[in-house]
């Protein structure tokens, strides 16, 4: 642990104890009252009424009537919120008990003077946008994902259906960068953790079995998250399904690649019995409309069950259980223009459960008292079928230790390490067995307190997490027919576990007629894996915020409100089964093959060795430094944000090849030449341990001969985990919102993002050109090369990127309408890749020619426009030495004069770009996407939305300028291609 952060931690221990020990008791009054519908008057139930900075709050009952004791004197902010309703908040000066009081909650509905399509910011000291069901209802959701092109620069979803590849979500960072950017997004359902770190060959959470129609809000945190929340270091998205009583919600929607129906009910039990919600979905999503035989189905049943009790003992527990299945997932079915029976199956099952306990006790030394617990299971089954054929016999390999193996047929042996799979047809099915498991349990406890004017905050918490994988991994069907695998239980890996420890004090301070927040905490977590040379491994999260409201709700004065905000803070990513766990390899090559008998049998012999897994005791674990400040603020009545941010992903996962030579004995043919033995009668062994090969004669007439042999040494490469070099991101995104003209009921919105990126990657790297290939001489390859990040002719890349959206929202509550249109418009769009040494130079060189190895003597910048590029390694070994290192380039150029094998050899080293563009500039010219949403209310009881995608149908031509090129956007990956959709909801 650094010094810096025991500092920091220290610091934060001095500031709440001093704000303790200036504790005095301010007077208490008490609020109560009844929350009734505006509309019809009836009295409503499961109304979530708190008090904000106070942490106390109150569930009204069956007859809509609260009651919220001990709350301190002065203004404090009442909130109330329902399914269905449309939370207020407001400002009330208490000096005196106020009873019996009725509030009104106004419907959700287009009849509201303010409808929202887009994402809301949130009035907070960290960046966070709320998206809420009538947003999502309004873009015709069908996966999480759709929801993040409400963003700011946000882009519609480019993919058409959920068939064929995962719906992941980015926050901070975009797919394809370094630094794991979709990885480190922490994703939530109502608490439950979706995390990627048990699922092998998955590095980022697939949202798709995630029902949609049931959720009610999602929340997007693109600042500081609390210091609650670990295992993230690239943004949050915390999903919230619907809660509280409801009619039954019929959903139908219709898109050209997708259907999905719904069914839904918030059930009231009855005085004291609580709520019960429950949805059922069946979504049905196919790649190609003109072959629907491929898709991906979810079929989702949420059930969700709150209710509070000890409500009369002024101490309020709030229940809140929840249960999540999904049974689906991808389906190729045997297509009729193939061979019949071949398919793929993947499932992608779901069991989420969830239950957490809210405990009002309002002490002198606690507030509130929390515990939950979640659990996520996700089985992945997947099974594939395909035909296969030979016209002689195939050896597969099965062999698990080193050794020399001789192929044998099932009949003879059907636990050979080497099997002959006979000639002919066959079907081969495959499994592979994935049961990730994620489980968690937290308790955390606050206590609120008003010292003078100041509403001081802390939250104590602990959280265990945990995570494992039950899978069996691949196998095969009839091991008859398997090819060269190996069995790989996932389930034979221990599980992480984390052991997390949080503080955090939030304060809110009066500053004549508004207020600064403070919010500043730390995290501490402890990860232990069970039989694992890593051990026990601890990090520390600082995180601090602010946000001072200058003024706000000014009269007469042409800027009303301003507010700036900003923050800093660190973030750990525990690994994954991905980095710890490097599915076993092994190393198979021929040793002897005399040809077939003239009986017809193969003789096949192998050489298996498998590759180590390498354990890297100075592995760290990948964390994040962000830093962001914001401003908001109101002018002529029209709405106007900004927030900047940057960050460093430090230490990201990643992994690199450590070589290592064996050695094995080879039999050809020439070494048969001497054989005296007759072809027909000859039977050959060979010793598993040293590889001789022997001949015996089956008549017994001819003594036994033991071959000839050469050896050979190679190298293996094994794979290391390790910690990258750092990747860096600024960001700058706005929001501006007019103020609306009231004659056409209409407004404005400009929302964008400029997004920044440059990662290079410094990590010395091993690299042989090919592990099979031979030198001139016929014996294996024997140099390896020592490359500054990579053996690649890029080890870096920088993006530019400027995204413009211009909105526009009609809304008219007279008619429940809301029409809106949106043009998505990308005005910079720039990339290039880099190619950069240590001390920042360039570790690139410009060939004269694409063929040439040698350094161009006139032309020196690789980025100075169609130009073939090469790089060197650092250094080199050989066989011959393997503990020194070479300088390459040196060498390599001495002995173009001076020993021409030798340089021959080395050229094959050297990484040359197969194109003259490889470090141009690629500038995207300007592109856009229109889209439009209508939603129109019947009365109460429906819903019907039209949506059309890019209708403009765009198939103008851009030009790139990596190759001068010019390309249509039809059908390309830029905007979405056009398509319609339709949905209806129906209230009963």
């Amino acid at each position: 642990m650094s010094r810096n952060v025991w500092i920091y931690g220290l610091k934060f221990v001095l500031i709440v104890a001093l704000l303790q020990i200036a504790a005095f008791s301010n007077a208490q009054f008490s609020l109560s009252g009844k929350v009734s519908n505006q509309k019809t008057g009836q009295l409503l139930s499961d109304v979530t009424i708190t008090i904000a900075e106070t942490d106390l709050w109150a569930i009204s009952n069956h007859k809509g009537i609260f009651k919220i004791d001990n709350i301190p004197s002065g203004k404090n902010i009442i909130r109330m919120s329902r399914l269905g309703f449309s939370t207020i908040s407001f400002e009330i000066f208490l000096d005196k008990n106020i009873n019996d009081t009725v509030f009104f909650l106004k419907e959700s509905n287009l009849t509201l003077d303010d409808v929202s399509v887009t994402a809301i910011l949130n009035k907070t000291t960290s960046t966070v946008f709320t998206i809420d069901r009538t947003a999502l209802d309004h873009i015709q959701m069908t996966s999480v994902a759709d929801a993040m092109q409400l963003l700011p620069g946000g882009k519609t979803n480019r993919s058409l259906h959920l068939a064929t590849s995962a719906q992941n979500i980015a926050v901070n960072g975009r797919s394809g960068e370094d630094g794991n950017p979709l990885f480190g997004v922490g994703i939530e359902v109502d608490g439950v953790r979706l995390s990627p770190n048990s699922l092998p060959g998955t590095t980022a959470v697939d949202v798709r079995n995630i029902a949609s129609s049931n959720i009610e809000n999602i929340e997007v945190v693109k600042g500081l998250p609390s210091v609650e929340y670990g295992d993230i270091t690239n943004g949050m998205v915390k999903i919230n399904t619907r809660r509280g009583p409801t009619k039954y919600i019929v959903e139908l929607l219709s898109k050209p690649n997708t259907q999905q129906v719904a069914l839904s009910k918030g059930f009231d039990l009855g005085r004291q019995n609580g709520i019960l919600n429950a949805g059922l979905e069946h979504t049905k999503s196919i790649s190609n409309i003109a072959a629907p035989n491929t898709s991906y189905d979810r079929n989702s049943l949420t059930l969700k069950y709150s209710n509070t009790f000890n409500q009369r003992a002024k101490q309020p527990i709030l229940l809140d259980l929840g249960f999540t299945g999904n049974i689906g997932g991808y389906d190729t079915k045997s297509d009729p223009d193939k061979f019949v029976n071949t398919y793929s199956q993947a499932k992608d099952n779901v069991l989420r459960g969830n239950i957490s306990a809210k405990w009002l006790l309002h002490k002198k030394w606690i507030t509130n008292l929390e515990a939950s617990a979640s659990l996520n299971y996700n089985n992945r089954q997947s099974e594939t079928s395909t035909n296969k054929s030979a016209s002689a016999s195939v050896a597969a390999l099965h062999a698990m230790e080193t050794g020399y193996f001789v192929g044998q047929t099932y009949q003879q042996n059907p636990d050979a390490e080497v099997l002959l799979v006979a000639p002919g047809y066959w079907y081969e099915k495959s499994f592979n067995d994935s049961r990730a498991l994620n489980y968690t349990a937290k308790l955390k406890g606050n206590w609120s307190k008003k010292i003078g004017l100041v509403f001081n905050g802390l939250q104590l918490g602990g959280e265990y997490s945990g995570s494992k994988n039950k899978g069996r991994g691949s196998y095969y069907e009839d091991i008859r027919y398997a090819p060269t695998w190996r069995p790989y239980e996932y389930s034979q890996e221990p599980a992480i576990n984390n052991y997390s420890l949080w503080a955090e004090d939030r304060l809110r301070i009066p500053v004549r007629q508004t207020f600064l927040q403070l919010v500043g905490g730390l995290r501490s977590d402890f990860t232990g894996i069970d039989g694992s040379e890593y051990g026990t491994v601890s990090s520390l999260s600082p995180r601090f915020s602010a946000r001072y409201t200058i003024f706000q709700h000014r009269k007469n004065a042409a800027l009303t409100d301003l507010s700036v905000w900003g923050g800093w803070g660190k973030s750990v990513k525990l690994p994954s089964f991905n980095i710890l766990y490097k599915t076993p390899s092994y190393r198979d090559i021929l040793t002897f093959a005399p040809g077939t008998t003239s009986s017809g049998e193969t003789f096949y012999a192998y050489y298996s060795t498998p590759y180590t897994r390498i354990y890297n005791p100075g592995l760290k674990w990948q964390s994040n430094i962000q830093s962001e400040i914001g401003v908001e603020f109101k002018v002529l009545g029209n709405s106007v944000s900004i927030i900047a941010s940057q960050s460093k992903t430090q230490n990201p996962y990643s992994d690199l090849t450590v070589y290592a030579p064996f050695t094995y004995k080879f039999t050809d043919q020439s070494n048969l030449e001497g054989s005296s033995i007759p072809t027909a009668d000859r039977i050959y062994a060979v010793n598993r341990t040293t590889g001789v090969v022997t001949v015996t004669d089956k008549t017994g007439t001819l003594p036994a001969e033991t071959l000839g042999y050469r050896e050979y040494t190679r190298f293996n490469g094994s794979s290391k985990p390790v910690n990258g070099s750092p990747a860096y991101r600024k960001e700058l995104n706005w929001i501006i919102e007019s103020k609306r003209i009231n004659a056409l009921r209409t407004s404005l919105r400009l929302d964008g993002s400029y997004y920044w990126y440059k990662a290079i990657n410094l990590t010395e790297t091993a690299y042989m050109p090919n592990n099979t290939i031979n030198m001139a001489d016929g014996n294996p390859y024997k140099y390896i090369g020592f490359f500054t990040g990579g053996a690649s002719y890029a080890n870096g890349q920088k993006t530019k990127n400027l995204d413009m959206n211009i909105s526009t929202k009609t809304h008219i509550p007279a008619i429940r309408l809301i029409f809106s249109a949106r043009l998505e418009a990308s005005l910079y769009n720039y990339s290039q890749n880099l190619s950069e040494g240590v001390n920042g130079g360039s570790r690139g060189f410009v060939l004269d020619t694409k063929d040439s190895y040698l350094p161009s003597v006139t032309l020196k910048d690789i980025y100075g426009g169609d130009r073939f590029v090469g790089v060197y390694p650092e250094y080199y070994t050989s066989l011959d030495d393997l503990n020194t290192r070479i300088p390459f380039a040196e060498k390599f150029l001495w002995s173009k004069d001076n020993d021409p094998a030798l340089y021959n050899e080395l050229a094959k080293l050297v990484i040359r770009t197969n194109y003259n563009y490889s470090f141009n500039p690629n500038k995207i010219s300007i592109y856009y996407s229109a889209n439009i949403n209508v939603t129109k209310e019947i009365k109460d009881f429906a819903s019907i939305t039209f949506s059309a995608t890019n209708f403009l149908n765009n198939m103008s031509k851009v030009r790139s300028s990596w190759t001068n090129g010019i390309f249509t956007l039809f059908e390309s990956s830029y905007i979405p291609a056009l398509y319609y959709g339709i949905s209806l909801k129906l209230k009963i």
